[in-house]
């Protein structure tokens, strides 16, 4: 099982594994996923990579931040 979330920094979608702590983001912030809002959750990589593909292309995120 894979989660899908947004950095807390910058807002780019990523994925993880469900049972993993941390995750970092291309923009160098440590993301715990304890503290992130899961969008969605997928039961593949390969499914979580298309959703996390679709949602930059699509929901055109521009990298800002969120708080």
């Amino acid at each position: 099982m894979y989660i899908i979330f947004r950095c807390r920094k910058c807002g780019r979608y990523l994925y993880a594994k469900a049972g993993s702590k941390t995750k970092t983001c291309t923009c160098g912030y440590r993301n715990y996923l304890r503290r992130v809002i899961t969008i969605k959750k997928v039961e593949d990589e390969r499914t979580a990579g298309e959703v996390v593909r679709f949602m930059q292309s699509y929901k055109n995120t521009d990298f800002k931040s969120l708080g």
